[in-house]
């Protein structure tokens, strides 16, 4: 399997990271839930969700802030460490919503030392941003360190 390897020599602010779409189903909502030992009902049980005035099972905040990481951990390759993240919930996904998750670099820096532990590092910020049929779900400003072909 080909890994994909970005240099922060390579990139510019703007740049985008590509995108993908993911079909939501129940089985994946619930388990997302579980695999973060989220055990709230609205997660995983219809009836539950539905007397909760939402649709259908809801995708947690954990299993999302994963979502959205993996496109960012997908477009660096192995080489590139996420340092920091934000995360923003602006609606719901639900099971049977398709989910469209893309992003660009939106800053393009070397760690400053009143940085701390990002202090001489080859970073990138990332906006990565989904969203559903129904409108936005949730965005995250992801910082990720890359490798440098200088260092």
């Amino acid at each position: 399997m080909a890994f994909n390897k970005v240099y922060w020599d390579d990139v510019k602010e703007g740049d985008d990271i590509g995108s993908y779409t993911m079909e939501m189903t129940a089985v994946k909502v619930s388990g997302g839930a579980w695999a973060t030992r989220d055990t709230n009902p609205i997660h995983h049980d219809k009836d539950f969700a539905l007397r909760a005035q939402q649709k259908n099972v809801i995708v947690n905040i954990m299993h999302a802030e994963g979502i959205l990481s993996r496109l960012a951990t997908d477009w660096t390759g192995p080489e590139g460490e996420i340092k920091r993240t934000r995360f923003n919930i602006e609606g719901n996904c639900c099971a049977g919503d398709t989910m469209t998750v893309s992003g660009k670099i939106i800053r393009k820096w070397t760690g400053g030392q009143e940085e701390g532990y990002l202090a001489g590092l080859p970073l990138v910020e990332l906006q990565i941003d989904s969203k559903t049929q129904d409108g936005p779900f949730c965005n995250a400003q992801i910082t990720m360190a890359l490798p440098s072909r200088g260092r």
